[in-house]
């Protein structure tokens, strides 16, 4: 059975400002820790060609850059899928970057161990309020309600 995309949320305005505004600041490295696992992306709508700059969260994977959505995908993972060349900005550094979807059950298994292996509290944010030590279903399906993408730095 195919699956079906539910229209995306529309965001209230306080929320929008406020985007921009952590962007802002994270564009100049300028949210301290935050910086460690929040990054800027910037990607062209797949329906209007403009760009739009989303904070999202990441994890290092090597070089590479590792995101995640909800199961219903945000803007940015649509956008993406759609024109995969993408700019990122981390800690102040602007790294363009190739987006791919992670769809490989036993890749998607090592990264959400290392998911696991974050501060408690960086976890529960990434993974909506689920614990490190919830019971394995609720955690397995914390790890499945999710879609992967690994960014790669387009080397110059």
């Amino acid at each position: 059975m195919a699956e079906t995309q539910q229209p995306a949320l529309k965001m209230p305005a306080i929320a929008k400002v406020m985007m921009r505004f952590q962007a802002f600041m994270l564009r100049r490295n300028m949210m301290g820790a935050m910086s460690d696992f929040v990054m800027v992306i910037t990607v062209k709508g797949r329906k209007t060609g403009k760009a739009y700059s989303t904070p999202i969260a990441y994890l290092r994977d090597g070089e590479d850059l590792i995101a995640l959505t909800d199961k219903n995908p945000s803007n940015w993972y649509r956008n993406t899928l759609a024109q995969p060349q993408v700019m990122l900005n981390v800690k102040g550094q602007d790294v363009a970057a190739r987006g791919t979807p992670i769809t490989d059950p036993a890749e998607i298994e090592t990264l959400f161990q290392k998911y696991l292996a974050m501060p408690p509290d960086s976890f529960s944010r990434m993974f909506r309020g689920v614990t490190p030590n919830a019971p394995q279903t609720e955690l397995q399906k914390a790890r499945d309600g999710r879609k992967y993408m690994r960014f790669v730095p387009i080397k110059k």
